[in-house]
């Protein structure tokens, strides 16, 4: 951790590296504690098993920008965008926009990966920063995932727990809408501070007219995306759904980009689509998509995955959660240290999967001697876990967010749901609001 922090803090690099001389260290510190190389590689192995289905989806995703760039839905949705937004509300109506999309597909990937690509487009436009832009758009996300019993990650809190899905949603709401509320006041004022006084729509007007001449805005480039949105809703899942979307992506093109051919379409999904307008935001705006533009995240989750493996499969995971174990007297510290415990397992893993199901089973114990329903579990894993995940730059989250939307990693100052939930949830466990007791239902 020591070298992790350094490493970002003071030199600025990106998270791969130090997160490998991490591993290394772990690795070494493996053989002093007696295993064997073949049982630590067998560890990195699972770790990276398990991002295999993320990995996927952001190739996935990657290629499905670059034909978007190409075949116009990007600048489509970013020209009806600015049409419909201000400068001044446009942070708070990102977070709602994304948080219905994430709620109806159930992914805050496929949210971010879609929706939150063309806001990045509307952001870029109205001047706004990319940042504050990235940070809107992955707290709307968050919450949309959180409350959708689409969400693997929901399913996964809800069973860890063994408590029914429903009722957990319901007691996320004791958390979540009042981190949401609190965020979308934030980014209010946020909005309206920044854009005092009368807003410079020059370069909105000037952006719009060069996105009109040099490119076919029409409804027929938005046949992808509402088809990938009308799958998933449908319960189909990410990677089937994002494929149909590719493919309708790169049929439509044929008529939306005259001239195109296959070849075209191929090398736009896996280097992107070079644009020059001769207009700097435009260019800037729309140079992403592709595959390769993915491999930064990729590579990330890969390492970081191993990382998370050498952890887990050395037991350092497992210990640092039963030292903490030690503190649990009381109902209030339990409830802290399980939050503290999702938190250490996504800073030390980048995994938001095992930061619900390591913790989900270290505490259930505790929770049962608290009289403690196991939704309520369910809820502090959410919180602590998949909410606080997007915070984790070298994180799968993190790493998507980066890649996809092209910020650094100064968003995470900008989430401010996942900021908040931990001292809401905080408040909850000390006061004993909202807790709920095992005999208080009879599930």
């Amino acid at each position: 951790m020591l070298v992790l922090g350094f490493s970002i803090l003071y030199y600025g690099t990106a998270p791969h590296i130090p997160i490998l001389i991490g591993a290394m260290i772990v690795t070494i510190y493996g053989f002093l504690l007696g295993f064997k190389w073949d049982e630590m590689e067998k560890s990195i192995v699972n770790g990276i098993a398990q991002g295999i289905a993320p990995i996927l989806i952001l190739s996935l995703i990657g290629t499905l920008i670059g034909v978007w760039v190409l075949n116009g839905t990007v600048q489509t949705i970013t020209y009806y965008g600015l049409q419909l937004l201000s400068p001044a509300t446009f942070l708070v109506s990102a977070v709602v926009i994304t948080a219905i999309v994430a709620t109806m597909v159930g992914s805050s990937l496929s949210a971010m990966g879609t929706i939150g690509v063309s806001l990045m487009g509307v952001a870029y436009g109205m001047d706004v920063s990319p940042a504050m832009a990235a940070g809107a758009i992955v707290s709307g996300a968050m919450f949309g995932d959180k409350l959708s019993p689409l969400s693997d990650t929901t399913n996964l809190a809800a069973a860890t727990a063994k408590t029914n899905i429903f009722e957990h949603i319901r007691h996320m709401l004791w958390t979540t809408i009042p981190a949401l509320i609190i965020a979308l006041i934030i980014f209010a004022v946020i909005g309206f501070a920044t854009t005092q006084g009368a807003a410079d729509t020059s370069q909105i007007e000037e952006m719009m007219a060069v996105l009109q001449s040099e490119f076919t805005i029409s409804v027929v480039t938005l046949l992808s995306p509402l088809l990938i949105i009308g799958l998933a809703v449908a319960r189909v899942k990410p990677i089937p759904s994002l494929a149909m979307g590719l493919i309708v992506a790169a049929l439509t093109t044929f008529v939306t980009a005259p001239g195109s051919t296959l070849g075209d379409i191929m090398v736009a999904a896996h280097s992107g689509f070079a644009v020059e307008t001769g207009f700097a935001p435009i260019d800037e705006l729309l140079d992403l998509g592709g595959l390769e533009d993915m491999l930064f995240g990729i590579s990330l989750i890969i390492i970081a995955l191993a990382f998370g493996g050498i952890i887990q499969g050395t037991g350092i995971t497992e210990a640092l959660i039963t030292g903490m174990q030690k503190v649990l007297r009381s109902r209030g510290n339990t409830i802290a240290s399980t939050l503290a415990s999702c938190l250490g397992v996504n800073v030390a893993t980048g995994e938001q999967y095992l930061s619900i199901i390591l913790p989900g089973q270290m505490y259930e114990d505790a929770y049962k001697r608290h009289n403690l329903h196991p939704k309520n579990l369910s809820r502090t894993i959410e919180d602590g876990g998949t909410i606080l995940h997007p915070l984790v730059p070298w994180g799968v989250i993190g790493a998507f967010v980066m890649t996809t939307l092209n910020v650094g990693m100064d968003y995470v100052f900008f989430v401010f749901l996942s900021l908040v939930t931990p001292f809401i949830a905080l408040f909850y466990a000390y006061t004993g609001w909202t807790l709920a007791k095992r005999d208080d239902d009879s599930s």
